[in-house]
């Protein structure tokens, strides 16, 4: 990944934090979009702390004109972008008859239609990029029933089939590729009561939550050459859960 730019939103904490870290780790040029300004700007230093390369930009990724910022800051700063990794998500959990309307609206704002939009407005810079990767923070959730996370359900299989969808539309000039994320051990699971936790994982056949270090380690692959040949698909990271 050497001195390829990566945009990563959701990067101040959890996955996105450690995919930056990897990202700039393999060399890439990584602007970390969050609307955490300190978490985002700690991970930038931490970064840069190294040796490596990268910037933050406050970005609520439910708006489309923090999302536009995002990219020509990304232009100014760095003369080009390879990689857009949409890894921002909003989860209110509810069962769907408890869901707000304005929940519902608010998940999809930060989980779905970003996905869409940031993608969107990306595409031409992508496009001139010889190795031009939309990555998409999916989740298990978009292949098998959870209750009680309505919006978030629906948002995340919307976010897999937007990725098979795009896939179709870009290939051969840019792949397009989700991860689909088990249980893994980031501040978001902290909202999780600890016995509604410890029965999940009682599920998961490697009997652990995963590492966001493990999901990083697949993103970096994935976006990748070493995956050229990788579109239109989810790579399930769960420590075996849907193959139960």
């Amino acid at each position: 990944m050497q001195d390829r730019v990566a945009i990563i939103t959701g990067a101040a904490s959890g996955i996105g934090r450690a995919t930056a870290l990897r990202f700039a780790e393999e060399g890439a040029a990584v602007v970390i979009a969050d609307i955490n300004r300190a978490g985002g700007s700690a991970c930038a230093h931490e970064i840069a702390d190294a040796g490596g390369r990268a910037i933050f930009v406050e970005t609520d990724v439910s708006s489309e004109t923090d999302l536009s910022n995002m990219i020509d800051v990304t232009l100014r700063m760095y003369g080009h972008l390879d990689i857009l990794h949409n890894n921002a998500f909003r989860n209110e959990a509810a069962a769907a008859r408890d869901t707000s309307n304005d929940a519902w609206q608010r998940t999809l704002a930060v989980t779905l239609t970003p996905v869409w939009q940031a993608s969107k407005l990306a595409l031409p810079h992508l496009l001139q990029s010889p190795g031009g990767v939309i990555l998409n923070t999916a989740s298990i959730h978009s292949i098998v029933g959870l209750a009680g996370n309505a919006a978030y359900q629906a948002a995340k299989g919307g976010v897999l089939s937007l990725t098979r969808a795009m896939s179709l539309e870009l290939a051969p000039k840019v792949r397009v590729v989700a991860i689909l994320p088990g249980a893994i051990d980031t501040p978001s699971t902290q909202d999780v009561p600890a016995d509604e936790h410890a029965a999940f994982l009682r599920q998961v056949p490697m009997a652990r939550a995963g590492q966001p270090e493990e999901i990083a380690s697949v993103a970096a692959f994935l976006a990748s050459d070493e995956a050229s040949y990788i579109t239109g698909t989810g790579i399930v990271v769960d420590g075996g859960y849907t193959s139960r």
